[in-house]
């Protein structure tokens, strides 16, 4: 079940708000249960036979954390084997043994065929933060292993994030903050992000995938930037649609997550970038792995070395397959490169800002090639610079009948540009809380219906919705 879609708007969504708000407020406890049940079904919807898997590790982290309480380290590290060996066996298996193959000329081995499990890649992350900031006595344990099991299952951020510490939302399970404001706030966070998914996401994922599913030898250049281009709008309001409407269903319910992004298309370096984009993904990779590894207070090999794991680890969390690995050390070069010439720094912002929406459209083209083989990969990658065929041939673009969803992605571009981000947006807010100006709240509510209203529509009529993020 994907937030976008018909049951869960109609249906999920709506059934869980009536009950949860007919409980009466101090009855905070049968609220609580109610989540958990919902969160449940939610995931039991899309893998029935994973919600085992969840809830077995949930229980044995839950076990275990009596014990990491008390700093036993056996029980961290056992902690953390159960955890990660369901998310390498499911997700690297298959990975690993058909390199292992290839390598050694292996022929005629039955390659096991795993479904990953939704989520799993976010989940057994925000149990890793449970585990060691329990272990180093950051937290206290939970001792309700319902609430526990809320903390891990709440449905809005189970299956694509953002990852949330227990010491963001510890007080919350206990007494959330149930009021009129955070449902108000929250319905339109959701609403702000339903409307970048159906509206923008999958109008520029059309694109994409109508030329990249074509035979790679009749790509031109031009479809092919045409391809990134949309990809790049895609995959922003795709992840980041996901990431408000979890905020925004969070806050109806009394919880306060994290923001996962910060305008990163505005970004003026590579570094910036990554403080903007996917923002708990990159702190949980800074503070559980590049900080224990040295970090930067170490000698400048070492500290290379460093960002080579942490940007290897980054790219294989992504996916298995050898296009993330490159995509990860892509990134990571490009932040040695940053950090020790200094060059964003040296040239003017708009530069600065052109070099590097480049340079991220080109991680987004390597991104693209999964499950693409080392020649492939590079023959995608060469028809960006003209090389191996037509620099653009408009009878192959206009067969493909797209021009009717470049208006949307055109104005993706628009809203994710320093342009939006750094003059109108703030001068809209700013006119917005001008309490000389009590009509605009009511524009923005009809705005917002009506965002919704027309995402509704697209939803009935259209059928290209998936996740970009449901499948890491």
């Amino acid at each position: 079940m994907v937030f976008s879609s018909l049951v869960f708007l109609l249906i999920f969504l709506p059934l869980l708000v009536v009950i949860y708000f007919v409980i009466p407020k101090n009855n905070k406890h049968i609220k609580q249960y109610v989540l958990l049940v919902f969160s449940l079904l939610f995931y039991a919807s899309g893998e029935p036979l994973y919600i085992f898997l969840i809830v077995g590790c949930i229980i044995v982290t839950y076990l275990l954390s009596i014990l990491i309480e008390k700093q036993n380290k056996s029980a961290l590290v056992v902690a953390i084997i159960v955890n990660v060996v369901p998310l390498l066996v499911t997700k690297y298996s298959n990975f690993i043994i058909s390199n292992i193959c290839l390598l050694f000329h292996i022929d005629g081995l039955v390659v096991p065929s795993i479904v990953m499990p939704i989520g799993i890649s976010f989940y057994t992350f925000q149990i890793i933060t449970y585990v060691v900031d329990l272990y180093e006595g950051k937290i206290t344990r939970q001792h309700n292993v319902a609430l526990f099991a809320l903390y891990i299952m709440f449905f809005p951020q189970l299956i694509a994030g953002p990852i949330v510490k227990y010491s963001i939302i510890a007080e919350q399970l206990e007494n959330p903050d149930i009021s009129w404001d955070n449902v108000k706030y929250g319905t339109g966070r959701f609403i702000i992000g339903l409307g970048k998914k159906v509206l923008i996401a999958n109008q520029a994922g059309f694109i994409a995938s109508s030329i990249f599913d074509n035979n790679l030898s009749s790509l031109t250049t031009g479809m092919v930037w045409l391809c990134i281009l949309a990809y790049t709008i895609q995959i922003l309001f795709d992840f980041s649609g996901y990431s408000e409407m979890a905020i925004g269903l969070g806050s109806i319910f009394g919880f306060h997550f994290p923001e996962n992004f910060a305008d990163p298309y505005t970004s003026r370096s590579i570094q910036d970038f990554w403080r903007r984009w996917h923002i708990t993904l990159g702190s949980f990779f800074r503070e559980y792995v590049y900080i224990p590894l040295g970090g930067n207070r170490v000698n400048k090999a070492r500290w290379i070395l460093n960002i080579l794991i942490v940007w290897t680890l980054t790219g294989l969390w992504h996916g298995a397959s050898w296009n993330f690995i490159i995509w990860g050390l892509y990134y990571g070069v490009l932040i040695i490169i940053e950090r020790i010439t200094g060059i964003d720094k040296k040239i003017p912002a708009p530069i600065s800002w052109l070099f590097t929406m480049f340079f991220v459209m080109i991680g987004w083209a390597i991104f693209l090639c999964d499950g693409m083989s080392f020649v492939e990969i590079f023959t995608f990658l060469g028809k960006l610079f003209f090389v191996n065929g037509e620099i653009i041939n408009p009878v192959s673009i206009g067969s493909l009948k797209l021009w009717g969803y470049l208006p949307f992605v055109i104005i993706g571009l628009f809203i994710s540009s320093p342009l939006w981000a750094s003059f109108l947006r703030p001068k809209i807010i700013e006119f917005n809380n001008n309490k000389q100006y009590k009509a605009v709240s009511i524009v923005n509510d009809v705005l917002l219906v009506g965002v919704f209203g027309i995402s509704f529509i697209f939803l009935i009529g259209g059928t290209y919705n998936p996740f970009i993020y449901f499948q890491f």
